[in-house]
């Protein structure tokens, strides 16, 4: 049996980055870039217009004098010519300064009269407008490999002329539930029968870093497992909830052993999560969830999205353990490293506080949670104390 952080280890060592791949700037939000983004441009590109307004010449602006309007422009559109003393063209936010002109001036400070256009007030030289390339020069780097892309980002790599980036590619994850009592959600429950709880859960977590696995439930019947778990072996990551343990029917360490799957580890010293089963076979990553819920979310947290960002890329892969303060004491009471389901507050501190279940199966538990309180082997945590632990709020 291996401790806690030994297995998150050789999950990290085996977890190896796929090829990079092409992804449309709108679709590689959570993707890290595997190249550096250069601007094809200069942003602006021209010298444009920041306000709705009159385009003119600084020096000719003062007191008294009424200026000729020579016509419109719009955004998207040019003014032919150069712009003369004593002129003056009416532009709209984003249209390209004309010729001559080197200041705007806000159309809440000018009057139509007699045919010509009166101004309230004075303007300097580059008043409201936004110079060529002021933004961003063509050629700068705007956006390093290894970023992790962000809503915020995608408009800088569209604006720089990108409509694809290279990105970590997401690993495909082939999804099992075993037993013969589990029914998905919606179906008729028969006698002796429960919900599939794990598969949507699993399911639904993969969703969040951008994987689509419907679960597949199969019996624990060797020839259907066979059958199952050699097809999603051919997936980069094959993750299975339930039978590992060391019941009669628990038979997938064996069937995989028979496939070709290597073990690496086949017990951890936590709670929950005893009887986790991680192994590869070639580039696969095969991980083997005992079936408790609980169980399931904190193997997640803790090896399978860190492989998973691993993979894809990502350089914050690693699962994160943050500081908290007990809001009341930890007594697990257990030779193994306790994961305790805990209440997370966020004020100047993080506030953590045990909540109370009935074991890994305790799926209100879960829902009422927002963390992980990390306890070490055969120790407790005082009121008051600091302890570490994983959220995912």
């Amino acid at each position: 049996m291996i401790t806690f952080e030994e297995a998150m280890e050789v999950v990290m060592k085996s977890a190896r980055p796929l090829p990079p791949v092409l992804v449309r700037v709108e679709d590689a939000v959570g993707r890290a870039l595997a190249e550096e983004i250069r601007s094809a441009l200069d942003m602006p590109p021209f010298d444009k217009s920041a306000v709705d307004g009159y385009a003119v010449r600084a020096a000719d602006v003062k007191p008294g004098r009424g200026f000729r309007c020579l016509g419109l422009i719009q955004a998207g559109k040019s003014f032919r010519g150069r712009l003369a003393s004593g002129c003056c063209v009416k532009i709209m936010t984003g249209a390209p300064v004309p010729a001559g002109a080197d200041a705007v001036i806000m159309v809440e400070y000018s009057a139509e009269s007699g045919g010509l256009v009166w101004f309230s007030k004075n303007a300097g030289k580059r008043d409201n407008i936004a110079l060529r390339g002021e933004d961003i020069k063509k050629g700068r780097v705007i956006m390093r490999r290894g970023t992790v892309i962000g809503a915020q980002h995608v408009a800088a790599l569209a604006a720089a002329g990108r409509g694809t980036v290279k990105c970590g590619r997401l690993p495909s994850v082939s999804l099992i539930n075993t037993g013969g009592e589990i029914v998905p959600p919606g179906k008729p429950l028969g006698k002796d029968r429960i919900y599939n709880s794990n598969g949507p859960m699993l399911s639904a977590l993969l969703k969040a870093d951008g994987i689509g696995a419907a679960p597949v439930i199969v019996r624990d019947e060797h020839k259907k497992l066979r059958a199952a778990l050699a097809k999603a072996l051919k997936a980069d990551i094959a993750l299975v909830s339930g039978g590992v343990s060391m019941g009669d029917y628990d038979l997938v360490p064996g069937v995989l052993e028979e496939l070709g799957v290597k073990k690496l580890f086949h017990a951890v010293r936590v709670r929950p999560g005893k009887p986790m089963f991680f192994g590869v076979r070639g580039r696969t990553l095969v991980f083997g969830i005992p079936g408790n819920p609980v169980a399931n979310f904190m193997a997640y947290l803790a090896y399978i999205r860190p492989a998973i960002r691993k993979m894809a890329g990502r350089p914050d892969f690693a699962p994160v353990f943050l500081d908290g303060v007990c809001a009341a004491a930890f007594e697990p009471r257990t030779p193994r490293r306790a994961m305790m389901l805990s209440t997370v507050g966020v004020d100047a501190r993080f506030s953590l506080k045990e909540i109370s279940n009935n074991g890994s199966a305790d799926i209100l538990a879960l829902a009422a949670a927002g963390g992980f309180t990390m306890v070490k082997e055969n120790g407790a945590v005082k009121k008051g104390e600091k302890a570490k632990f994983i959220s995912w709020l």
